[in-house]
């Protein structure tokens, strides 16, 4: 059983690096460097069907697969794991814990230690001759949050829809705050080549729908909670939905 999940989370890993590499013509443009993708369906897929530990191990392999071929190097790396860590511990906690007070904790402590992880790296990468670890060290992280998640047990169950549905809610917050703060002082002006400032002006000129122009931070915050509900979405229907779960994951 082991060796199947092992064999199913490599299958899985690979179809979301070729997700990643392909959403140039799948995913839908941002204008701020985000694309609205598929490449964390996959994963939340494993966090649904195999366990949490194993959601864990298919993004640690997306993420070194990002680290190791793509030009984005380490910042790209470390955009998809910060984004995608509260997609899978979030839910992994509210699972398990199924009492609000808790859950907040749970994201609140998700939020500060994603934000704790790009800070050590940022300092790592500005460090001559250690700049790859600035990408090896959050994977460590998330091989010891899996290796933790299988000796507590990584079981999800989130077959309820009111549930899932808090799931999300919390989870998109979460990730929608960590990427907010990490898009204004880190990816955006390192990726444009810009200050923090010069970045917010051009943020205030993009179109949001239904919203307009002028709105900021909240270009980021908003579409990192579409791409949560895309995610969520294109894992859970089929996961729950089309009996995904009944099927695989024993």
């Amino acid at each position: 059983m082991k060796t199947y999940r092992l064999i199913a989370s490599a299958l899985l890993a690979a179809l979301a690096f070729v997700l990643q590499i392909s959403n140039g013509v799948l995913g839908i443009p941002t204008g701020f460097g985000m694309t609205i993708d598929f490449a964390a369906v996959p994963v939340l897929i494993a966090l649904f069907v195999l366990g949490a530990e194993y959601a864990m191990m298919v993004l640690a392999l997306l993420a070194l697969m990002i680290l190791t071929t793509s030009p984005t190097g380490y910042v790209g790396a470390l955009m998809k794991m910060a984004a995608t860590i509260p997609m899978i511990v979030v839910p992994y906690f509210i699972a398990k814990e199924k009492k609000i007070y808790k859950d907040l904790i749970g994201a609140i402590a998700v939020i500060l230690g994603v934000l704790a992880i790009f800070a050590v790296s940022t300092e790592l990468a500005q460090m001559p001759g250690l700049e790859m670890l600035a990408g090896i060290f959050p994977l460590l992280i998330i091989v010891a949050a899996g290796y933790w998640m299988a000796k507590k047990g990584g079981t999800v169950d989130l077959s309820n829809a009111k549930l899932a549905l808090v799931a999300l809610f919390i989870a998109a917050f979460a990730r929608s705050l960590i990427m907010t703060f990490s898009n204004l002082y880190f990816a955006g002006p390192v990726f444009f080549h810009i200050t923090p400032g010069e970045f917010i002006g051009a943020l205030d000129a993009l179109f949001l729908p239904f919203l307009g122009s002028g709105m900021g931070w909240f270009v980021i915050f908003f579409w990192n909670v579409i791409q949560s509900v895309v995610e969520f979405a294109f894992a859970w229907i089929p996961a729950y939905h089309f009996g995904l779960v009944k099927r695989y994951s024993e």
